[in-house]
């Protein structure tokens, strides 16, 4: 009796917050999964968003065998299977010097890939946020792994809703964030809408960027085209770098507790 009492509190041990809390005494960080935010996302939503984040996480392994023939044939179907900014970049360019592909086919590849998909993220986080961990599916772990989405979790709290802006132009997984952000008590449209902003910005920097070095590449050779590259990879590189510094932020705000 003793060992199945024992058992029946070890399950009930994660809901002890949430369920016989008062709301007062209930976390209020971006890591606590909001129960209102799951019964608002409609039903008809749920099952579809499943579907989407499966998909978005398959197709980009499914391209990797056909990428050095869409590299030079079919750079927007490319940037729908992988939409990375490498390609982006590589796409403006090739649109500067060989006048294919048009800017309007790359943004009908980007919004796919880059907006709905990510947004089918945040609504999977909103409405199975509870499946977002160890205990999950096990396909869910590999499309959301539960410690990159702790650490966009701790990005979300140190930097706020808007850093999704900031995100979408680092290289840090817009999907990542977008879970966290849905399984966190962060507003929808608050986030959905920085969300929006640097998916804009991002698409506009990396097309514009190579189309710049495209231009770059015809009127001035290769080094200064390579010079170009290197201070652009070295920007995100640092943009990215300040995003992820919010453990270490952690690890001394907890050691000046300590103290």
């Amino acid at each position: 009796m003793g060992g199945t009492w024992g058992s029946l509190r070890a399950r009930l041990h994660p809901l002890r917050v949430l369920v016989l809390s008062t709301p007062s005494d209930r976390p209020t960080d971006h890591r606590q999964h909001s129960d209102r935010g799951q019964r608002a996302v409609p039903g008809w939503l749920r099952w579809p968003a499943l579907v989407v984040v499966g998909l978005r996480f398959a197709m980009p392994l499914i391209a990797v065998p056909l990428i050095p023939v869409l590299i030079r044939e079919q750079i927007a179907l490319l940037v729908l299977l992988r939409p990375q900014k490498e390609f982006l970049l590589l796409a403006g360019a090739q649109a500067r010097v060989t006048g294919t592909p048009s800017i309007g086919l790359l943004v009908l590849a980007f919004i796919p890939s880059m907006v709905i998909a990510v947004w089918a993220f945040f609504i999977t986080g909103r409405a199975y946020g509870h499946l977002l961990g160890d205990d999950g599916p096990r396909w869910l772990n590999r499309a959301i792994p539960p410690a990159r989405l702790a650490q966009a979790h701790l990005v979300l709290e140190r930097r706020g809703p808007w850093i999704a802006v900031l995100g979408r132009l680092a290289a840090f997984p817009p999907t990542l964030l977008a879970a966290a952000a849905g399984s966190s008590d962060v507003p929808a449209r608050q986030y959905l809408a920085a969300d929006l902003l640097g998916a804009c910005l991002s698409f506009g920097a990396a097309v514009g960027a190579g189309w710049m070095l495209g231009r770059t590449y015809a009127e001035g050779g290769p080094w200064l085209t390579g010079i170009g590259v290197a201070i652009l990879v070295m920007l995100i590189v640092l943009l990215t770098r300040w995003i992820k510094q919010v453990e270490d932020e952690v690890d001394v705000d907890d050691g000046m507790n300590d103290t």
